[in-house]
């Protein structure tokens, strides 16, 4: 009887395939096993190709495609940093412009940091490390980052008291392209004015204009509901905050595990595990913004042999959506996938396995037709990537604005920039400027076909950094420029 559930389960993962329509690719290693394996994060360049970050021996690893396969790894930090199969460093794109946030060891001792790193060239180079947190004598854990629409990053971290007591989410935010950090400003304790949060339980920071949210498991009482603080001016203050989970799990220590939230007009999509019924299963959850409420948890596909369920992670690109976790079903490990190709029907509740055996944690990545996936092998020691096509519906959904498509080469320079874009307007203004604010050239391009191209000349400017303000219809964004 359980062999003739698992060849339906298995029939109904291929039939789920076929209505999914992806293509996929192989299953390879994005790099040598001597670079190991944990908490592997992937996002995009400003062409669309995935950048992946990951964790071993105390260094965080970052390699980016190469059009066949990722360059060799480059290490980011220069200390030791904390990272660990469930925990570790986080990276945020927007165009060409990456920022890597990362916590050194020990993690307890009140004088190891968060620190920031920054790309303008797609990942090709970064500049020395930042200081985000200043919190005098308490101590820090699991910094996440997002950037704003100007380019600047936006980070949050975990504070606590010297004894690991107290445990806060906070937010710190940059106006200068990542050069400093204000100071952090309070993002959670909604539930109660007594609740603290799950000490061992990292979180993703998202951000969309405006709107930032700090998705977080809470502690209210041992209660260990995700929960999500607002803000509706960039991070600068947090004024609320709503559950997104409402299952009411009663737990006596952190599991581990925290949620992943995607931002889409004025919906948080929220996902997250928990245990309430008994054993660790992933749920999701819609809710308005503006109206701090929402759906109760949803659980995601749980197929009767599906025993836990853990680390899920989400992401959007226009109309489409896709979830991903891992889960042991039938005593097997899996990677799962939940595709939903028009966000217009509802989410999709058809499952798909992607891979099989030795599945850690997970992430993943869309964009412009393909989904990426990225996840630790602890039999292989490697980070393992599959990437899969399907036909994008654009449904009634405009295409959004031109900032995950900037481009600009080369970054430093010598005699010309030149700045690639997308845009869906017939109209762009840009303004450079110098570091101090000083408007060196205004102009504008028009009546383009979608794809613009901008060559600014550099020959007669003294070596330093620079700033281009370039905006369509649909957005703005602030990008560095640097002479040599």
């Amino acid at each position: 009887m359980k062999l003739l559930l698992l060849s339906i389960l298995c029939f109904l993962n291929v039939i789920a395939f076929g209505q999914n329509q992806i293509t996929w690719g192989i299953t390879s290693d994005v790099s040598m096993s001597m670079y190991g394996y944990n908490f592997p994060r992937i996002v995009k360049d400003g062409g669309g190709d995935p950048l992946i970050s990951w964790t071993h021996n105390s260094n965080m690893y970052f390699a980016r495609w190469n059009g066949s396969g990722f360059t060799n790894p480059i290490t980011l930090n220069s200390f030791p940093i904390a990272g660990a199969g469930w925990m570790g460093p986080d990276i945020a794109s927007k165009g060409d412009t990456i920022f890597a946030v990362y916590k050194k060891t020990p993690e307890g001792d009140t004088s190891s940091h968060v620190w920031c790193v920054g790309s303008f060239d797609g990942g090709m180079t970064f500049t020395p490390p930042v200081r985000v947190d200043y919190i005098g004598n308490n101590i820090c854990r699991f910094p996440t980052v997002t950037i704003d629409g100007m380019g600047n990053p936006i980070v949050g971290f975990m504070r606590l008291d010297a004894g690991f007591g107290n445990a806060q989410w906070v937010v710190s935010k940059s106006t200068n392209l990542g050069a400093s950090f204000s100071t952090d400003v309070l993002a959670s304790g909604w539930s109660s004015g007594t609740s603290e949060v799950c000490d061992c339980c990292p979180s993703k920071i998202v951000a969309d204009g405006n709107t930032v949210a700090m998705p977080y498991r809470d502690n209210n009482s041992n209660i260990r509901d995700s929960w999500v603080g607002i803000s509706t001016d960039g991070g600068a203050n947090f004024l609320g905050g709503m559950d997104v989970d409402q299952q009411g799990w009663m737990l006596m220590s952190c599991p581990s595990s925290g949620p992943d939230a995607v931002i889409i007009g004025d919906n948080l999509y929220t996902t997250y595990m928990s245990g309430a019924s008994g054993s660790s299963r992933v749920s999701y959850n819609i809710s308005s913004i503006s109206a701090l409420t929402g759906s109760n948890a949803i659980p995601l596909a749980q197929p009767m042999a599906v025993t836990s369920q853990n680390f899920p992670r989400i992401d959007s690109d226009l109309n489409s959506m896709a979830f991903a976790w891992k889960q042991v079903s039938g005593g097997q490990q899996e990677l799962a996938i939940q595709f939903t190709e028009n966000l217009a029907g509802g989410i999709n509740p058809l499952l798909e396995i992607v891979d099989i055996n030795n599945i850690g944690a997970v992430d993943i990545m869309m964009n412009n037709g393909t989904i990426w996936l990225v996840w630790e092998d602890p039999s292989s020691g490697t980070v393992k990537y599959r990437s899969g096509t399907y036909t994008q519906s654009l449904g009634n959904k405009p295409v959004e604005n031109f900032q995950s498509y900037l481009k600009v080469q080369p970054n430093p320079s010598s005699d010309v920039w030149k700045i690639n874009g997308i845009s869906q307007s017939q109209r762009i203004q840009y303004d450079l400027s110098t570091i101090s604010g000083e408007i060196i050239e205004r102009n504008s391009v028009a009546n383009f076909d979608s794809k613009f191209n901008i060559e600014l000349e550099n020959s007669g400017l003294n070596s330093g950094i620079y700033y281009l303000i370039i905006s369509d219809d649909y957005s703005i964004e602030t990008l560095k420029l640097v002479k040599q």
